[in-house]
Formats: structure tokens, sequence, C-alpha cells
């Protein structure tokens, strides 16, 4: 009982121990008046005490027992709410289970017995929307979506799992649609914004996706990742321009790139090609030999060298390699690339030459030991043309056997009784291409003769 229910008993009952004093003090008194009434009757105030107290009495004794009905009520109902939410939310965590254990069939039985109880379990709408679409049911599952964010229209979950679901059906405006939603809600929300960059990306939107990529630096700045991802962006941006025909954005766009990245690689090797191909010839072999001085990636060679020979312009290819080899901060590279044009313009001796002299330079160099030996192959020193076959040989380790899965087709260094790599067992076999024999591509091994031969 409560303190309420106590303080109200004990001021009733002090009002009808006052009530009693005043009548035993004016007993006489009550006994002997009578009250008019209508109809000029009379009735003695005794009789109407008595009839008032009564009605007091009996419409307490009413009220109380209407309260403690409704309090009862009131509790079965919420006992009974109490049990039917227990049960939902046990059906629940059994779906949720078989969601981990990969029972997504089960998982479903589970949420549709869920909604049978509940229609609007907005846990279980997205839910069982988010199994539906890894099985391919997409429409189901945009379905159930929808459903959930009528119920919660300021909750971005079911628009963000939307846009998960028109992006797994290939319906990329739609999904851009769906996060228009939610940047309607929150134009602040991070995620969006880079949701909407990734999809703009997806479809080549180089334009739109760095739009979108503005609006994230703006709200997380300093993040390395978006950093770098913004200059990629503008690298696509400028390399669609070159594509298109805008060499001289692309060109204005890249030079920018290069000048704020000075290391991005792509940049300047992009920069030469939309110079030359816009007819600044001199002005694109400068771009690449910035590039080169800049990262020291040997990619520059490669354009440089094949730019001059594609022209039949071999000495100026060697002249260009000189160049790289007199800029680089580490010549070891750019002299092992001249060494291979040397060896491509059949210029063996200066080709042997370069090459002798890296020798000691790199613990790891196949392809040195490989040129050395054709040189020395092609000069008939078969001795030492072997020699440095072997340091191939060597290098690669091609003496060791190689094992592979005959399941997802994985290397692997040596045997073992499952692949790492799918979780096969009994899949891990030697790599031994034997030759096939005819019958199994389907061809006769001898002539075959018909009645009209």
């Amino acid at each position: 009982m409560s303190v309420r229910s106590v303080i109200l008993i004990l001021a009733l009952f002090t009002a009808l121990l006052a009530l009693m004093s005043l009548f035993a003090m004016n007993s006489e008194v009550l006994l002997d008046q009578e009250l008019r009434i209508w109809g000029g009757r009379t009735t003695p105030v005794l009789a109407v005490i008595a009839i008032a107290f009564a009605i007091g009495v009996v419409g307490t004794f009413v009220v109380g027992m209407s309260r403690e009905i409704g309090r009862m009520i009131e509790s079965s109902r919420l006992r009974k709410a109490g049990r039917k939410t227990d049960e939902i939310e046990e059906e629940y965590s059994k779906a949720l289970v078989a969601v981990l254990e990969g029972r997504e069939d089960e998982a479903l039985g589970h949420f549709r017995a869920v909604l049978e109880r509940d229609s609007r379990h907005f846990n279980t709408l997205i839910k069982l929307g988010d199994v539906l679409r890894a099985q391919g049911k997409y429409e189901d599952a945009i379905e159930f979506h929808r459903k959930a964010h009528l119920i919660k229209e300021d909750n971005t979950r079911p628009l963000y799992a939307l846009v998960d679901d028109f992006e797994a059906k290939g319906d990329i405006h739609r999904a851009r649609v769906e996060l228009g939603k939610i940047i309607g809600v929150n134009k602040n929300t991070v995620a969006a914004w880079r949701k909407l960059r990734a999809l703009h990306v997806k479809e080549d939107g180089w334009a739109q996706a760095l739009e979108a990529h503005e609006r994230v630096v703006k709200l997380a700045p300093g993040d390395e990742q978006d950093r770098r991802f913004g200059i990629g962006l503008q690298y696509e941006l400028a390399a669609e321009q070159v594509r298109g025909g805008k060499s001289r954005e692309a060109i204005a766009r890249l030079r920018r790139l290069v000048k704020d990245h000075d290391n991005f690689i792509p940049a300047h090797a992009k920069l030469g090609e939309a110079l030359m191909e816009s007819g600044q010839e001199s002005d694109g072999i400068k771009a690449w030999y910035a590039g080169f001085e800049a990262t020291g990636s040997p990619i520059f060679i490669t354009r440089l060298e094949e730019h001059y020979l594609q022209r039949e312009q071999p000495l100026a290819a060697i002249e260009s390699l000189k160049r790289c080899i007199v800029k680089a901060s580490k010549d070891t590279l750019p002299r092992f690339y001249l060494g291979k044009l040397y060896f491509r313009l059949e210029m063996l001796d200066d080709a042997l030459s370069t090459l002798e002299g890296l020798q000691g330079l790199s613990s790891y160099a196949p392809t040195l030991h490989f040129l050395l030996g054709r040189i020395h192959e092609r000069r008939q020193n078969h001795e030492r043309a072997v020699t440095e076959y072997r340091k191939v040989i060597k290098d690669l380790d091609l003496v060791q056997l190689e094992y592979a899965c005959g399941f997802c087709a994985s290397s692997h260094v040596e045997w073992s009784e499952r692949c790492h790599n799918c979780g096969e067992w009994n899949g891990i076999e030697v790599n031994f291409r034997e030759e096939i024999p005819l019958e199994e591509l389907g061809l006769a091994p001898a002539p075959i003769y018909t009645a009209g031969n």
C-alpha cells in the first residue's frame, strides 16, 4: 500500500471521528429536529445525515473499486504485452543467430514469425530485407525496407538499406535518389556523402564524384585516405577531359595537380601524353623528365624509350636514358633500362658493358642475369651464358616444385592438407601439367576412314 493511500485512509478516519463527536454533542437536537422537504413533508435530520453518510461511503467504495479494477485490468494488459514482447524478442534473437550461422532460410522463417505477432517490428523489417537482398531477392528487400521507412520516417537506417538494395540491383540512379533523401534529413552526414561519391565513381561520373568529395572534405577535414582519394578524382577528371578532346582544360588541371602533388606518378605521365596529343611534343617530353626527377619511377624511362623508338630515333632514345641516369639520385635502375635498350637494339657490346656493371648492386635481379645470359649466348660464349642462366634459376627458385589447389587454382610453396585460400581439403597437388591426350581434346589419334574413302 502506498503512502498516499495510508494518508487518505487516516484523513477519512479522522473526519469520521470528528463527525461522530459532533453527533454525540448534538444528539438531542438532531433527534428532535425535522427537516422540511418537497410536498410539505418532513423527515428527521438524523435520517438525512444517515443517508448522506451512506451515499458518501458507497460513492467512495465505488470509486475505489473502479480504480482498483482499472489498475488490475491495466496490470493484466501490461503482463500480456510483456509476454508478447518477450516472445517476439526471443524469436528475433533466434533469427539473428540463424543469420550469423549462415542459415538464411531458417532466419527468414523466424523473422516472418515476428512480423505475424507485430507487423511493425522495425528491426525485423530491416534485417529481413537485408537477408532477402543477400539472396538476390531485391524487390522483396526493397518492399520490407520501404515499410520500415514508413514506420520511422526520421530514421535513416531504412534509407541506407534501400541504397544498398538498389546498388545491388544495379539501379544506381535510384540508389542516388535514396541517398538524396538521407542528405535531405541531415546535410552533414559524412557517410552519405562518401557513399554518393562512391556511386558516382562506379559510373565514372568523375565531376559529380569530385563535388561529393568536396563536401566530404569540408565535413571531415584531415582524413588522409580522403585526401588521397581526392587526388585520384582530380586525375580521373583530367583523364576524362583528355579522352573527350578537352586537352587545354586537362593540361591546366594536370599542371595544378603535379604542382600540388609532385609525387603523384599518373599525373606526370598523363600530362606528357596530353601535351603530345595537343601537338606540344617537346613540352610532353619535358613533363616526363620532370616526372622522373620528382618520383624516380621507371615508367617515365619506358615512356621516353617507346616514344623515340616508335619514331625510329634509337640514338635519341639512348640519349634520353643517359639523361635519366645523370639526373637520378639512384642510377641503378635507369642503367639497367639503358642496358636493356642496348640489347633490344642489338648493341651487344654496350649492353654487356652496361649490365655487367650492375652485378652485385641488387640482391634479386633474375631479368639482369637472363639478359646477360642471352648476350653471352649470342656471342657464342655458352659457358658464361650457362652461368647466368643458373643465376636466374637460383633467383626464381625454379627447382622448387610448386603446388596448386584444384578447387581455386591458388599457388602454394609446399603441400598442405587444406587450401588456405578457399578452405577446401584434399585439393593441393603438384602443379605439373602433362601433355593432354588427343582423346581428351575430342580428336582421333589416327585418321578416320569412311565408306566413301
